[in-house]
């Protein structure tokens, strides 16, 4: 079984060994396996999708907005897993059984200053580099 890779882990991969030859695979070290799969459970956790962090992200960046975006978000990983990865099909019945809302909070009315919104856009950016469409597969 071989990993698949984020953007993040790919880059890094090729600053510390350069690209690998046509044909060959790279021998991880353990501690490449750590920081592999950190990332890994860091993109599960920020998925912009209900109550996981990245659904509180998106709820402290949209209000009540984001339940369309919690919908668009989810269709987009029922189609990762209908046809880049059955895998994640468990997740997203799990998804789906935890439902999308968000509790609301004691004060829905004030809206995050600039460097709060860019930190939440910033932790998007995170799960975008580090999100792995297919974790695993058979060569």
């Amino acid at each position: 079984m071989f990993l698949g890779e984020s953007f993040l882990f790919s880059q890094l991969a090729k600053i510390v060994i350069g690209t690998a030859p046509e044909g060959y695979d790279t021998a991880l070290h353990p501690m490449a396996y750590a920081g592999w799969a950190g990332l890994f459970v860091t993109a599960l956790n920020l998925l912009p999708i209900g109550q996981l962090d990245g659904g509180h992200v998106l709820y402290a960046l949209f209000g009540r907005k984001s339940q369309k975006i919690y919908k668009f978000a989810m269709l987009a990983f029922i189609i990762i897993g209908a046809f880049l990865y059955p895998g994640w099909l468990l997740l997203i019945v799990l998804l789906l059984y935890i439902g999308f809302h968000h509790p609301p909070p004691e004060d829905d009315y004030i809206q995050l200053d600039p460097k709060r919104r860019l930190i939440g856009y910033f932790t998007f950016a995170v799960f975008l580099v580090s999100f792995i469409p297919v974790p695993f597969y058979i060569r």
